[in-house]
């Protein structure tokens, strides 16, 4: 049988198992095994795994919390649904001051790095800060399905590549990123959109509970992300438990066979082969219809997956996504007041993990007024925003400067404007 028949076994191996059909129970059961895995880094799982999620992204939260307790240990994870708004945050600058490439405005975070050549879908994140997860494990079986819902190709291919019926095999996540704004920025920013649509906000006021208390109390948040975490690189590692032993592959190379090293240059004409192969499955199904042949040659934003090493009883792969894809994030949740007006923020990893949460008496917020205009403008200047500290500091009982500008402290404010900017000029 020619490479090229052999080949195309391969192609039709990788096809069938990618179309594998698992029932509900089982995915289930997978996408609650991989959430579980990100959970342990203390990260809000996002599943399945996008690039369109970033800090400012707004969800109106319908569920109560003890309901979303509920659904989050039991499924590893929470839909993002009912998204209302993306605010127009800045102060990545500031928060990242001396690290290129962070603007403010069209270039935020991660525009720059998506997006680094106008007209081009390549990303260079090089310049993002850095996170680091640690590998997970998990076991695999053609039976039983996938004891892990891994949202990479690489898992079912590397399987056929075995021609195993099971397998244990590892995760590693690389190329890992994070980028963030700190939750004072979110709040200004929120309560802010609060105050602009408060009749929009209005419909999700607290509900009483009924005269007959079978209707308990409803309450409504908002669940405001300002962190969330990226991976452009997905290793995946298997070792066989154990074989058809039929001759399933129908002639493809098995691992040992592609890494025979005591002939180096066949091992390499298998692996390129292999990877050929791998690519055009991989991305063939990105062709859109009726689009010519540069379209077919585009991969799937999904990842193209490559194999790295075989052996006898284990096979390595590595899958590339076009762009990094955002696999968790960390958030803040708000409750919805009386006249659309929102309570102190709540960090919503805890409130889903159970943990004791002590709400903060909540900070009026009056916007940006006429004073506050004038003042931001002038802390620009070196030494200025000293001389307000040590200002309010005898003038203010000690007031934080972000609450001043944008608190129930009008009158101080203009005094601020009167003795320390005017009374300069």
């Amino acid at each position: 049988m020619t490479r090229g028949i052999r080949l195309l076994f391969l192609l039709a191996l990788l096809t069938g198992c990618a179309t594998q059909k698992m029932s509900g129970d089982q995915l289930a059961r997978v996408a609650k095994d991989w959430s579980l895995s990100i959970r342990a880094s203390q990260v809000i799982p996002v599943y399945p795994l996008t690039e369109d999620l970033q800090p400012g992204d707004v969800f109106l939260v319908q569920t109560p919390i003890e309901d979303q307790v509920k659904v989050y240990l039991g499924k590893g994870f929470l839909p993002l649904e009912n998204l209302v708004t993306r605010l127009a945050v800045s102060g990545y600058a500031g928060f990242y001051r001396g690290w290129p490439q962070v603007e403010d405005g069209n270039r935020a975070p991660p525009r720059a790095w998506q997006f680094p050549k106008e007209g081009s879908p390549e990303a260079d994140f090089s310049q993002a800060p850095i996170a680091a997860f640690p590998t997970y494990n998990f076991s695999v079986s053609r039976s039983e399905g996938l004891n892990v819902a891994i949202p990479v190709q690489g898992v079912p291919i590397g399987l056929n590549l075995l021609d195993s019926a099971s397998a244990n095999g590892a995760i590693t996540l690389k190329d890992a990123f994070t980028y963030a704004l700190p939750n004072r920025t979110m709040f200004d920013a929120i309560h802010q959109w609060a105050q602009d649509n408060a009749g929009y906000l209005k419909q999700f006021e607290p509900v009483p509970p009924s005269a007959d208390g079978k209707v308990p109390p409803k309450k409504f948040y908002l669940r405001v992300i300002n962190r969330v975490y990226l991976v452009k690189t997905v290793d995946v590692s298997l070792f066989s438990n154990s074989s058809f032993g039929g001759g399933a592959s129908a002639g493809v190379p098995q691992p040992v066979q592609l890494l025979n090293i005591a002939n180096a240059t066949e091992a390499a004409k298998q692996f390129a082969a292999v990877n050929d192969i791998l690519s055009n499955a991989t991305s063939s199904s990105a062709k859109p219809a009726g689009s010519g042949d540069a379209a077919a040659a585009q991969p799937l934003v999904g990842g193209t997956v490559k194999l790295a090493m075989a052996t006898s009883r284990s096979v390595s792969l590595i899958e590339t996504f076009r762009r990094p894809l955002v696999i968790g994030y960390l958030a803040s949740d708000y409750e919805i007041e009386s006249g659309g007006k929102l309570a102190a923020p709540l960090p919503t990893l805890n409130l889903l993990e159970g943990r004791s949460v002590v709400a903060g008496q909540t900070i009026t917020y009056q916007g940006c007024d006429k004073n506050c205009a004038i003042i931001r403008p002038w802390l620009k200047s070196p030494g200025n925003r000293a001389k307000l500290e040590a200002w309010l500091q005898k003038n203010g009982g000690g007031i934080a400067l972000a609450d001043f500008l944008t608190g129930d402290d009008a009158v101080l404010r203009q005094r601020a404007v009167t003795e320390l900017i005017e009374g300069s000029q």
